[in-house]
């Protein structure tokens, strides 16, 4: 080597020499860096990827009847289900997986879409309550898609099938359209109540989720249980409701129509509430089938109607004891105003007929109401104005939504000059003539069974308008006992006590000798009045016997009992059935009789307490 090239030489070798160092100490820096500085957020990466978490869901909270008989319980069931952080993602594996579990491909691609970008929330659900069938299915697809997995989640069971479908309702999984109305209340794929009181009392009946850590291998199969947070159950309530009641109130409509409520009176719990045709909630558990969807949500018999708190009826002759109580207070009529009925009375041009063709005669007031005089009735709406009966409604709470504790109920329509400029702004003029058939309970006024019921509540304790209510408390979960809670308080307005023992006079002269005299009770004073409402015209009682099913009168009965010391109130009707006194009063006599006479013989209990389960068995009871 030129001896004048080996000073370049040492100075290149210098230079690659320090180029070495230098990315050796790079090297280490970037290696200490990692390892020292980044070292917990690496190790948290790492664990993601080795440990996942499960959500465990929390069992909602059992519901009782007022005397411990189970209505709603929670069962084991296993669902086959992708962990959110498993979705997968190429269209391919999606259209295999749905054909594989017998799936609509491009539902399934929709539904993981909306999952992907959902945030937090459960493991998107591809097949709910696997039987033997369905874990053979799920562990051979398994085998083809290992993302999946099986998980165990409790299940709701309404124990009394059709027995208090509208009351319990249903519950069901949040899907995006709750998720887009009420945005960042619901997790996608929660379980919420749906309708009845699983939806009114969700916040009370869920529990809080809890969650497990697992760890898994390279291809997502559980290795290991690395620790669990549990779920914390919903807690356990009473509901006012009576088992047995309803049992009797669902037995006596059989495949009638319609609807019925009954109210404690000391405090408005609703001892029973049934709407007929009612459904299974059990059924609305799984994905509908066309045929239950046909069966349910197309059928024009309308079963999914809560028609107890959603269906509007013209009251009949039960309407009377209003008319008659504003009558009273507005000092148009006594209770011994005498009033001549002929069979029909004419009226601005027009005649209106009586019930009777050939007429009751002169009757007073409680004589009018025991015979259901609609000539009587005529003559007294005829002297107030439509107004004067809506204060008087408006007074005694009966214009209003009852406020019970159950979604969607409606309001009661009491007609009136304001009410008719808004319903009919075409001709909003309010006529005298129609005054005179709303007199009867017919015409523009329409009530639901359960503001009949409660209107018949303030009569029957002289002016306390209750709110009806299904809420009773809490069961302890040490000792099982019930927990009460305070009740709505009432809203006092106080009956004129001598109008009061006018109108119960007169109820109790329907059952005593009048319209309802077949449905009296040895045993118990019951009182109350019949309703029969007509639903479509006809000539005369020959022609009515000849019309279809469909287009018969409805059948009401509203009252209270015991007379001597009311502790029940409720309200009948049973829709295209005939006349109040043949279908609706017959109901009400078989519940007052299981209420006060087959129950045991038992007296009610002080207020809030417990009664006997009429479920259990003769030992049991003894015990």
């Amino acid at each position: 080597m030129d001896p004048r090239q080996r000073p370049l030489l040492h100075r290149r070798l210098g230079v690659l020499k320090a180029l070495a160092w230098s990315l050796v100490a790079t090297l280490i820096l970037i290696y200490a860096w990692l390892q020292l500085v980044r070292h917990a957020e690496f190790k948290q990466l790492a664990m993601q990827q080795a440990v996942k978490i499960r959500p465990i869901a929390a069992p909602r909270g059992l519901v009782l009847d007022r005397n411990g008989f189970r209505l709603v319980d929670n069962r084991r069931a296993l669902h086959l289900v992708i962990q959110r952080e498993d979705l997968p993602t190429r269209p391919e594996v999606i259209q295999s997986l749905a054909l594989a579990l017998e799936l609509e491909p491009a539902a399934l691609a929709r539904k993981i879409q909306s999952y992907r970008f959902a945030g937090k929330g459960r493991p998107l659900v591809l097949k709910e309550n696997l039987d033997d069938a369905g874990i053979a299915l799920a562990e051979r697809v398994r085998a083809r898609f290992p993302f999946l997995s099986v998980d165990v989640a409790p299940r709701r069971v309404y124990l009394g099938d059709e027995l208090a479908g509208h009351v319990l309702g249903y519950v069901g999984e949040v899907d995006e359209e709750l998720m887009k109305a009420k945005p960042g209340v619901f997790h996608l794929g929660e379980t919420i109540g749906k309708e009845g009181f699983e939806a009114s009392g969700n916040d009370k009946l869920k529990g809080v989720d809890g969650q497990k850590r697992i760890l898994v291998d390279q291809l997502g199969t559980e290795v290991a249980n690395f620790g669990q947070t549990d779920a914390t159950p919903g807690r356990s309530l009473y509901l006012t409701l009576d088992a047995g009641l309803q049992k009797v109130m669902q037995d006596a409509y059989g495949e009638e129509a319609g609807a019925a409520v009954v109210l404690d009176l000391r405090d408005g719990g609703i001892l029973a509430m049934y709407s007929s045709p009612s459904y299974d909630p059990n059924l609305f558990l799984n994905r509908l089938s066309q045929e239950m969807v046909d069966r349910y949500l197309n059928n024009p018999t309308r079963p999914m109607l809560n028609r107890a708190i959603q269906g509007i009826y013209a009251p009949g002759s039960t309407f009377k004891l209003l008319v008659a109580l504003t009558g009273l207070e507005k000092g148009v009529i006594t209770p011994q105003t005498v009033i001549y009925c002929a069979g029909k009375k004419n009226f601005y041009g027009r005649d209106f007929r009586c019930d009777k063709p050939t007429g009751h005669g002169g009757l007073n007031l409680v004589q009018a109401i025991a015979q259901s005089c609609d000539v009587y009735f005529y003559e007294v709406a005829s002297r107030l104005d439509i107004d004067d009966l809506y204060a008087t409604a408006e007074k005694y709470g009966f214009t209003d939504r009852t406020g019970v504790d159950l979604p969607q109920e409606k309001r009661t329509r009491i007609p009136s000059r304001a009410w008719k400029r808004k319903a009919s702004p075409r001709d909003p003029k309010w006529y005298a003539g129609e005054t005179i058939s709303v007199g009867i309970g017919q015409g523009a006024v329409g009530v639901t069974p359960i503001g009949l019921a409660r209107f018949y509540a303030t009569l029957a304790t002289k002016g306390k308008v209750l709110t009806p209510h299904l809420f009773y408390g809490f069961r302890d979960d040490q000792s099982n006992q019930l927990t009460p809670a305070p009740p709505p308080p009432p809203r006092d307005t106080p009956l004129d006590p001598r109008i009061w023992s006018v109108l119960d006079e007169g109820l109790y002269e329907v059952v005593k000798d009048g319209t309802a005299r077949a449905s009296a009770l040895t045993d118990i004073t019951m009182v109350g009045k019949t309703g029969t409402a007509q639903v479509a015209t006809f000539v005369d009682k020959a022609h009515y016997a000849r019309q279809a099913k469909h287009l018969k009168d409805h059948a009401l009965f509203a009252g209270y009992a015991p007379r001597e010391h009311p502790q029940i109130a409720f309200a009948v009707v049973v829709e295209n059935a005939g006349f109040g006194a043949d279908m609706a009063a017959p109901i009400a006599k078989k519940l007052v009789q299981y209420w006060f006479v087959d129950r045991l013989r038992n007296p009610l209990p002080p207020p809030r307490g417990r009664m006997v389960d009429p479920f259990a068995p003769a030992q049991e009871a003894e015990q």
